[in-house]
This record gives C-alpha cells, sequence and structure tokens, in this order.
C-alpha cells in the first residue's frame, strides 16, 4: 500500500513541476502585464486630478457668481473672487486658469477655463465650469 501511495505522489509533483518549455514564461507574463497595469493606475490618477480640477473650477465658479450676483456688486467682483478662490486652491491644481464673467439686469455668470495636471507630457485636459445667479435686486 505504501508502494502505489509514494508512486501516485511521484506522479503528482511531476505533473506540478515545471516542464522546459514553460521555463520563464512568468517572466513573459509580467512583462506583458505590468505595462498595462502602469497604465491604468496612470489613468486613474489622471481622472483624479482632472475630476478635482473641475470641481475646484466649479467652486470658483459658483463663489464668482454669487459674489457678482449680490445687490451692489459687479462681475469684476464675481471675477476677482473667483481668481482668489482658485489661488487658495492651490497653484498646481489647475494650469493656466481664465476667468470671465458678466452681470445683466437678471443674471450674473462667470465661467473658469483651464487645464488640469497631466501625467502624460502630451495630454493637456482642459477643464471650463460656469455658475450663473440671479441678481439681487429690490421689486416692487
Amino acid at each position: 500500500m505504501t508502494h502505489r501511495l509514494g508512486l501516485r505522489h511521484r506522479g503528482v509533483a511531476r505533473v506540478l513541476r515545471a516542464t522546459p518549455r514553460d521555463r520563464g514564461s512568468s517572466s513573459v507574463e509580467v512583462v506583458v502585464l505590468l505595462p498595462l497595469v502602469f497604465l491604468l493606475l496612470f489613468a486613474m490618477v489622471q481622472g483624479g486630478l482632472w475630476f478635482h480640477a473641475r470641481a475646484v473650477a466649479l467652486g470658483a465658479a459658483t463663489e464668482g457668481a454669487r459674489v457678482a450676483a449680490a445687490e451692489s456688486s459687479s462681475a469684476g467682483a464675481g471675477i476677482s473672487a473667483a481668481t482668489s478662490f482658485i489661488a487658495d486652491a492651490g497653484s498646481g491644481v489647475m494650469l493656466d486658469p481664465a476667468v470671465t464673467g458678466s452681470r445683466s439686469a437678471t443674471t450674473a455668470t462667470v465661467t473658469v477655463t483651464g487645464q488640469a495636471q497631466s501625467l502624460v507630457p502630451f495630454l493637456n485636459p482642459s477643464v471650463a465650469q460656469s455658475a450663473s445667479f440671479p441678481t439681487e435686486r429690490i421689486t416692487g
């Protein structure tokens, strides 16, 4: 009985042992899969940077429109508030930010455009967000 178990054990070990044709296949698998893993990782980080820049642009546009919509305010005050918001968020969050605004008798609008940081040299993800508020005014 022990002789049979010994043969069976040797057969399993022979099946589990790598054949000469399989030598180095792990290295090839790593060489193929590792760039894909890094690409996925960089894509996730790049997406996070873009979403963060987009959130900052939307926050700045909202703050600028809120200030511009105040009763005795102007579009220039809203643009200044949005620019200050972007500066407070940090110098590297948005690259080349541009703020524009307008105020009419009924609506104040501020638009923030710029670029998010990029991990890939040739990729320049752009960000543009706009916010509008009704102007405060005395009626009646």
